[in-house]
């Protein structure tokens, strides 16, 4: 088998990232962003630091983020291997309106709102510096002036209300140079397709680049070609992981992987589920994972 012909991908399973501190880490994403924290473990690739898991009440799949804590590393720095930011979905632009209120109200400072594509958002940065955004559907009917409107209007939010609860996220973004290889290798790879080209408000010269399986496009690449190499410390994504049903789809993407001379790292019990790690052309470290056992 030498390309993947059908859509095995069902979504995001988890994002990793590194952080600097366990105790700060778990306030902020308990406390702030209303996470749950899963689990916490030791990292199996190396046993002398903890692993810490985050997610909805149930740990699902797409929910979860989880964090090396590498307090002897220094600070990352974005850039090809090293993915730029993480988005979490939000319910409703009200619910959005909301989170931009209770963030400041926890003197986190808030950018935004901003439309992206199809999506209203607002971006922060957790304890460690790494680039959060949160994003609510708009549907094509709401543009920057009207948003501005609802974000103008004053709101009383004391706690995380149910319908500000993050239950999945949105998308990952890591940077790639040039658009006809990464299209070239996640469709053979993954069975991923171009889902949507989005013009990048933060800068225009970087287009966004989805790609997904159905109408979901969860890796959303922004097309950098003078983008550097970055590399990962505090505050980075360390890597993506990708969402298949079992092990028969994972040894699919496998064979694909050796029919054409892709490194891996073989398939991996993790207790909770299986992996399969790789890179893509650009340096980004991407995991195939299995749905279950899960976390509980």
């Amino acid at each position: 088998m030498n390309r993947i012909d059908k859509e095995l991908v069902e979504g995001l399973h988890h994002v990793t990232l590194v952080t600097s501190s366990e105790r700060v880490n778990r306030i902020f994403y308990t406390e702030v962003m209303g996470l749950r924290r899963v689990k916490l473990s030791v990292n199996q690739d190396d046993i002398l630091h903890r692993h810490l898991f985050y997610g909805d009440e149930k740990g699902s799949s797409g929910s979860v983020i989880t964090f090396f804590e590498w307090p002897h590393l220094v600070s990352g720095r974005h850039g090809l291997g090293s993915p730029h930011h993480l988005a979490y979905a939000v319910k409703s632009i009200e619910a959005l309106r909301k989170w931009a209120e209770w963030l400041k109200r926890n003197s986190v400072p808030v950018s935004g709102p901003h439309i992206v594509g199809d999506r209203a958002s607002i971006y922060i940065r957790d304890p460690d510096g790494f680039l959060l955004e949160l994003a609510a559907e708009t549907g094509g009917e709401v543009d920057a002036a009207v948003l501005r409107e609802i974000f103008a209007e004053e709101v009383e939010v004391d706690r995380i209300t149910p319908d500000m609860r993050l239950s999945l996220m949105d998308h990952a973004s890591p940077i790639a140079t040039d658009s006809t290889l990464l299209e070239r290798f996640l469709s053979k790879t993954l069975g991923l397709r171009r889902v949507a080209t989005r013009e990048n408000p933060h800068d225009p010269s970087s287009p966004i680049l989805g790609f997904g399986s159905g109408d979901q496009d969860f890796l959303r690449y922004i097309l950098k070609p003078s983008a550097q190499m970055g590399f990962v410390g505090i505050g980075n994504i360390h890597h993506i992981a990708v969402r298949v049903k079992g092990e028969e789809e994972q040894r699919e993407v496998m064979s694909v992987l050796n029919s054409i001379g892709i490194r891996h790292s073989g398939i991996i019990d993790r207790f909770w589920f299986k992996s399969l790690y790789f890179r893509d052309p650009f340096g980004n470290l991407l995991e195939v994972a299995t749905e279950g056992p899960g976390y509980t």
